[in-house]
């Protein structure tokens, strides 16, 4: 990270707002903060940890107790800063919390903290806003950024006033955690934890399958694998020998339940054979009706011979008596059609009279309905001569309003002609010349030329004026013709309706020949409609009596007929009873049965028989099944059945309750069996992962971490480094070594620091140095640790280095070898920024940012930069 331009507004001691360009100290500047003490030098390493982190270096004082008492009310405290990382340009800007004036009113409001992000475009502008106020999310978007906390930033990039020797003396476990930020190791942290949670992972699974085998035993109520092999050997003969026992029990209860069927079957047929003798017994009580019913059914066998004679006699005494009907409703209907065809000839002569007056009542009718045409067509010439007078009238007033506008343009189409002649005779008299002949009457006087008296009249106006004239005029002549046209018009309307007015007479009038004329209609309609209907009822009567003479006379016929055929029928009928077995008719008609009557007696005596021979047959079958047998004792089977059941059910129960202890033990067997195969694979696992993570974590050797190893590699880098460093300022006494010895066993050590005095040959703790020595070393290892991280690609960039005070514990000649040696780091592209009082450091150091203290507040300014 590269700073570009620090801008501190009520900031600090700094009232006004003042800006720092780094920009302006050159490229990769080595430079001095110098100025009297509290006029705010470690200020603006405040300023540039605030615009990044929102504290302070020193993290002594609250950001809000940093606005300056000096500055004006209005004017905010805030800060901003420009900066570069990795290619990429960005400004922060923070304010804090603070009081500021009302925006209306008296007194004061509280001012919220807020911060802004923003990528810088190429030309140095804002772009891209990465956080729009929220001072949390900037904080964190800085510390992804630039790969550190602000504790960290106060300990590798900015060694502050008093604390320089924070990183030199910091444990272990502290500068793991800057360490793995500055060469981003925590993908071996990650290895780790990944390592550690697997084995934990596959130790919980080991231990879970050891509950689970202890719950399978459990289950089937055996304490180890030996009292189960045990137990199942001890059972199995057991279960065998109930088998067999079951077997046996089972085979006798089916013999006792075949013989109780074979039983209730032969009991079924002895039952079966009772059941047909009372059905047979039931069916002979009806035998005396049967004997009737074929009785009655032979009577009317022997009726059947007489049975045309006597279906033709009642025939033709049906036919009789229907004839006999029809003539009476004949005879009925020709009376009636006689008086129907009478009533029928007077409606016609009543109705004749009127119909003799018709072609009278239809031409009286035409010339009704001509009079009120004529009379409509009187209406309508009335109501177009009335519109004819009101047009005439407009158009006579159309020439009175054209007349006038007519004589006005008329006058000044005259005017405007002469005012054109006056206007070209005073063009001719301004070119008369005295004694020179005028060209228009020839004379050399000229006593009185015309003069211009008043603007002059071009041609084109004229006509203009001739032309509005004869429009005026052309409209006034188009108005007096449509007048005349009007006037004819109506003249011959009047005409018109006079000469109707003497054909239809003065006392005619549409509604008296309407009223009239609808009468009339009526009357022809209603004489023409009766002389049709009586017409029409007189043709329909005629028909109707002659369609009943015809059926009368037809009917006559068909009696004679009838009466004829039935004295045959008789004398047939007779013939045949003489020479029958029946002694009369009513004999004859006792015997014989009706349609249905035959039908039921017939189904009766078929269904009798039918079920006698069933029965019959049934009985023969079944006697000849049970001859020799006698009725079973069933009670007795019955009680065998059970007693075989109750055996079978006792030695079921207890072949299942071996068998499923056997099959319980058989299950356990497998599932153990499952289980320890698992356990056995998961311990091979644990074997191989458990080691890899008790390695990792440091719970092995020297109880050093993967990752505290790889950094005390790096941090072995950097300590060569430093030491070369240390070793020039401290004229070849100190280097700085890392401590082999483990901290008596503690998890957390293998990164402790000590330094190697060759003036004793031994190591002692950094904390022993004096002053001086102190910042030399903390110096040293912040150099050192600036040039290995730049070194190692994916590390943190160290670009900038600020330090404050601490030269002034420097004898001159280490003081000397340390500006050497800062000097060369400058050189390798990076800033460096002192703040220090000494006065050799002012003289050996040109570009300096120069803190200027007033009562008024302090400011900046910038010496030496090119």
């Amino acid at each position: 990270m590269t700073p570009l331009c620090l801008t501190m507004q009520a900031f600090g001691p700094f009232a006004g707002r003042e800006t720092v360009d780094f920009t302006a100290l050159g490229k990769s500047p080595l430079f001095l903060i110098n100025g009297p003490t509290g006029a705010g030098k470690s200020s603006i390493l405040d300023a540039l940890c605030f615009a990044l982190y929102g504290q302070t270096t020193g993290a002594e004082r609250d950001a809000s107790q940093m606005r300056c008492d000096q500055a004006p009310a209005e004017l905010l405290t805030e800060v901003a800063l420009d900066f570069r990382l990795r290619g990429e340009a960005y400004r922060i800007r923070r304010v804090p919390q603070q009081e500021r004036p009302k925006a209306r009113g008296e007194g004061t409001t509280t001012q919220n903290a807020e911060a802004q992000l923003w990528r810088l475009t190429a030309d140095g502008e804002q772009g891209e806003c990465l956080v729009a106020k929220s001072v949390n999310d900037a904080t964190t978007q800085v510390q992804g950024l630039i790969g550190l906390d602000a504790s960290q930033f106060r300990q590798v990039m900015v060694l502050p006033q008093g604390k320089f020797r924070e990183l030199l003396l910091a444990g272990s476990k502290d500068r793991e955690v800057i360490f793995s930020q500055l060469f981003q190791t925590q993908i071996f942290q990650r290895i780790e934890e990944r390592l550690r949670s697997r084995a934990n992972q596959i130790e919980r699974e080991v231990n879970d399958h050891r509950q689970r085998v202890q719950g399978i035993l459990q289950a089937s109520e055996v304490e180890s694998d030996a009292a189960l092999e045990e137990e199942r050997s001890a059972l199995e003969p057991q279960r065998q020998a109930a088998e067999q026992s079951y077997l046996e029990a089972k085979a006798r209860r089916e013999a006792a339940e075949h013989a109780e069927r074979q039983g209730k079957e032969l009991q079924a047929q002895f039952d079966q054979q009772a059941s047909l003798k009372a059905a047979k017994h039931e069916l002979l009580r009806h035998q005396g009706d049967i004997d009737d019913a074929q009785t009655r059914l032979h009577a009317h066998g022997q009726t059947q011979a007489l049975a045309p004679a006597y279906q033709t006699l009642q025939t033709a005494l049906q036919t009789a008596h229907t004839t006999h009907d029809e003539l009476a409703q004949a005879e009925q209907a020709m009376a009636k059609q006689q008086a129907a065809q009478a009533e029928a000839q007077r409606a016609l002569e009543a109705a004749k009279p009127g119909f003799e007056q018709l072609p009278a009542w239809r031409e009286r009718a035409y010339r009704l309905h001509h009079a009120v045409e004529q009379c409509q067509e009187l209406a309508a010439l009335d109501a177009k001569r009335s519109r004819l007078a009101d047009q005439v009238e407009q158009a006579s007033a159309e020439i009175d309003r054209q007349r006038p506008a007519t004589e006005a343009a008329e006058q000044h189409a005259t005017a405007q002609e002469m005012h054109w002649h006056q206007g070209q005779a005073a063009l001719l008299a301004q070119r008369l010349e005295t004694q020179v002949p005028c060209p228009v009457c020839g004379s050399r006087d000229h006593p009185a030329p015309a003069v211009v008296e008043q603007a002059p009249v071009s041609q084109a106006e004229v006509k203009k004026a001739r032309a509005a004239f004869e429009q005026a005029r052309q409209a006034l002549v188009n108005a007096q013709q449509h007048h005349a046209q009007l006037a004819q018009q109506l003249a011959d309307k009047e005409e018109h309706c006079q000469r109707l007015r003497g054909e239809l007479g003065e006392h005619a009038s549409l509604e008296a020949l309407k009223a009239t004329q609808a009468e009339l209609n009526a009357d022809i309609q209603a004489a023409d409609a009766a002389w049709q209907t009586a017409q029409e009822n007189a043709q329909r009567a005629q028909t109707a009596l002659a369609r009943a003479d015809t059926t009368l006379k037809d009917t006559h016929q068909r009696q004679a007929r009838a009466d004829s055929a039935l004295n045959d029928a008789q004398q047939a009928w007779q013939r045949a009873l003489a020479d029958s077995v029946f002694d009369d008719e009513d004999a004859f008609t006792r015997a014989r049965l009706s349609e249905a009557e035959y039908q039921r007696l017939s189904r009766e005596v078929a269904d009798f028989q039918r079920e006698q021979a069933k029965l019959e047959g049934q009985l023969e079958a079944i006697q000849a099944r049970l001859e020799g047998q006698t009725p079973p004792n069933l009670p007795a089977l019955a009680e065998q059945v059970a007693e075989t059941k109750a055996q079978e059910q006792t030695y079921e129960q207890r072949y299942q309750q071996l068998a499923t202890r056997a099959a319980q033990l058989k299950a356990t067997r497998e599932k153990l069996d499952a289980a320890h195969a698992a356990q056995a694979s998961l311990e091979a696992q644990y074997r191989v992962w458990g080691t890899l993570s008790d390695v990792a974590n440091g719970r092995t050797g020297h109880r050093i971490s993967l990752q505290r190893f790889v950094l005390g590699v790096l941090l072995d880098d950097v300590l060569i480094q430093a030491s070369t460093r240390l070793v020039r300022m401290s004229r070849g006494r100190y280097q700085l070594v890392r401590r082999d010895d483990p901290s008596k066993g503690n998890r957390a050590s293998g990164l402790e620091l000590d330094v190697a005095d060759t003036y004793t040959g031994k190591n002692r703790p950094v904390a022993t140095l004096s002053g001086g020595e102190s910042f030399m070393a903390a110096l040293s290892l912040a150099l050192g640790l600036s040039d290995v991280v730049q070194a190692y690609a994916g590390g943190i960039q160290l670009d900038t280095l600020f330090i404050d005070e601490g030269f002034g514990s420097l004898d001159q000649d280490a003081l000397d070898q340390a500006i050497a040696m800062l000097s060369e780091l400058q050189m390798g592209g990076r800033m460096i920024g002192i703040i220090s009082h000494v006065s050799e450091l002012k003289e050996q150091m040109p570009v300096r940012v120069d803190v200027r203290a007033s009562r008024h507040g302090s400011t900046v300014v910038i010496e030496g930069a090119r």
